[in-house]
C-alpha cells in the first residue's frame, strides 16, 4: 500500500496564525458561504496558557479573517501543590449552525471550554460574535445538536468520566441561550454505573442517536423521538460494543452516509497479559431497520448472526495499534474516515510520540482507499480533527506539532473536485 493515493489535496495557506509551538484545529463549521475554524495554539512550555481563535475564510477566494481571540488556561493545572492534567482538552469544543429562535436564518454557535470562563458564543452575521456565560444547569457544553425542533447538548461532565451519578443529555427550546434547560435521559439511562459517559450524538432516519460510553461491557446506542416531555423514552438498539464488548467501549464519531448511520469506535490500550486481544478501531453502520453491519474491524457472532468485515479490513485497517476512528464524514459522494496516532498532544513520554494521522475514503461505504497513510507527507501534522464538506471539496484540518518540524505550518487541505 502506497502512503499516498492518487486523491489529490492541496494545501491551505494559513498565515494569519501568530506563532506557537503546537496548534490544536479543534471544530469547524460552513456557514454563509465561509469556512470557519476554532483553533488553539500553545507556546513551547505547555504550562503556559493558550490562546483560542476564531478564523473564517472564503475558499478559493480570500485569505483568512482573524474574528475573535481570547485566553485558555494551560493543560496543566495545579492541585495538590502539583501541576496536574486537566482531563478534558480546552479550547472550542464545536461551530454548530443551528436554526435560528424563530428567525429565518440560522446562527452560527461556538463553544469555548476554559477552567474559568467557559462560553457560549453566536454570530447571526457570522462575523461578529457576541458571548455570554453558559446558561441554565448543565454547565460547560461540548457539543450541540439541533434536532425535532429543540436543541441537545453534552455537558462537559458527561463527556469525562468522573463518576458520580451517571451522565445526562440537556435539551431545551430551539435557542441554546435560553436558561430552560431540562435532563432529556434519566441519569447514565438508568444504569449509572457502567454507563459513564456520552460520547457522541446525531440525527438519523427521524431519531435522535447518542453513544454512551460503557468501559465495563462496551458502548450502548440509544435513540428518541423526543415527542413527549423530557426525560424522553430512549430506546437501546446497540449493547455490549456491538458483540466486542470492552474492546468496543466508546463510540468516538457518528455520520450519516446512503441511508445508513455509520459509528466510528475507540478501542482501549492492548493488555498484554491477553495475548488474543485485538485492540484496534472499528467502524459499523446501523440501517434504518436497526440492523447493523461490521465495516471494518474483527469478525464475530451477534445474535443476528456472524458478523464478516464489509470491506475485508481488520481492526485499524489491518493495524492494531490504529485504536481511534476520531472523525467520520459522509458527503452525497463519499465517505471519509479519519485514524489517528497518539491522542495526547502534551505527553512528554518519547514512546507516544505522534505517529500522524490516515485518512480513508469509500463511494459505497464497503470499498476503502487511502487516501493518505502519512498525514500528507507532513511530519508535524498529527490528529486529525476537522473534516468539513463544504460547496468547493472537503477541508481535512490537523493538528501540528513545530517540535516534530520547526518550518511546519499548519495542515489545512482541501479535496480537488473531479467529475
Amino acid at each position: 500500500m502506497s502512503a499516498r493515493s492518487s486523491f489529490q489535496f492541496h494545501a491551505i495557506p494559513a498565515d494569519l496564525l501568530p506563532e506557537a509551538s503546537r496548534c490544536l484545529i479543534q471544530a469547524s463549521a460552513w456557514f454563509q458561504s465561509w469556512l470557519y475554524l476554532g483553533i488553539t495554539i500553545y507556546p513551547a512550555d505547555p504550562r503556559q496558557p493558550g490562546r483560542a481563535i476564531l478564523l473564517r475564510h472564503r475558499l478559493r477566494e480570500s485569505g483568512w479573517e482573524q474574528l475573535h481571540i481570547s485566553t485558555v488556561e494551560s493543560p496543566w493545572i495545579p492541585r495538590q501543590g502539583q501541576l496536574r492534567r486537566f482531563p478534558l482538552e480546552l479550547g472550542w469544543r464545536a461551530l454548530s449552525v443551528l436554526p435560528g429562535n424563530g428567525q429565518p436564518a440560522p446562527i452560527l454557535y461556538a463553544l469555548r471550554l476554559s477552567l474559568r470562563t467557559p462560553a457560549l458564543l453566536y454570530a447571526e452575521d457570522g462575523a461578529h460574535f457576541q458571548e455570554q456565560p453558559i446558561p441554565g444547569a448543565p454547565g460547560p457544553w461540548v457539543s450541540l445538536r439541533s434536532f425535532s425542533g429543540q436543541v441537545f447538548a453534552i455537558p462537559a461532565s458527561a463527556a469525562h468520566d468522573a463518576g458520580g451519578d451517571g451522565p445526562l443529555l440537556w435539551v431545551t427550546t430551539d435557542d441554546p441561550r435560553s436558561p430552560a434547560w431540562r435532563p432529556a435521559n434519566i441519569p447514565g439511562f438508568g444504569d449509572p454505573e457502567n454507563n459513564r459517559t456520552l460520547d457522541s450524538l446525531h440525527v438519523f432516519n427521524g431519531q435522535l442517536y447518542v453513544a454512551a460510553g460503557n468501559p465495563a461491557n462496551g458502548f450502548r446506542l440509544w435513540k428518541t423521538s423526543a415527542r413527549s416531555e423530557p426525560p424522553f423514552a430512549w430506546e437501546p438498539v446497540l449493547t455490549e460494543g456491538a458483540q466486542r464488548y470492552t474492546l468496543n467501549p466508546q463510540v468516538e464519531t457518528m455520520t450519516v452516509f446512503k441511508d445508513a448511520l455509520y459509528l466510528g469506535a475507540r478501542s482501549p490500550q492492548p493488555d498484554p497479559e491477553w495475548e488474543f486481544a485485538t485492540s484496534g478501531a472499528e467502524i459499523l453502520r446501523l440501517l434504518p431497520d436497526d440492523r447493523w453491519e461490521l465495516v471494518m474491524g474483527t469478525p464475530r457472532f451477534s445474535p443476528i448472526g456472524l458478523q464478516i468485515p464489509l470491506s475485508t479490513e481488520g481492526p485499524g485497517f489491518g493495524d492494531p495499534r490504529n485504536r481511534r476512528v476520531s472523525r467520520l464524514m459522509g458527503t452525497p459522494d463519499a465517505l471519509y474516515a479519519a485514524i489517528d496516532g497518539n491522542e495526547d498532544p502534551f505527553s512528554a513520554d518519547p514512546a507516544s510520540t505522534p505517529t500522524g494521522f490516515q485518512l480513508w475514503k469509500t463511494r459505497n461505504g464497503e470499498d476503502w482507499q487511502p487516501v493518505t497513510t502519512d498525514s500528507f507527507g507532513q511530519r508535524a501534522a498529527t490528529a486529525l480533527r476537522v473534516l468539513q464538506p463544504t460547496p468547493h471539496g472537503l477541508v481535512a484540518a490537523s493538528d501540528w506539532n513545530l517540535a516534530l518540524d520547526a518550518a511546519a505550518h499548519p495542515g489545512i487541505w482541501l479535496e480537488e473536485r473531479t467529475r
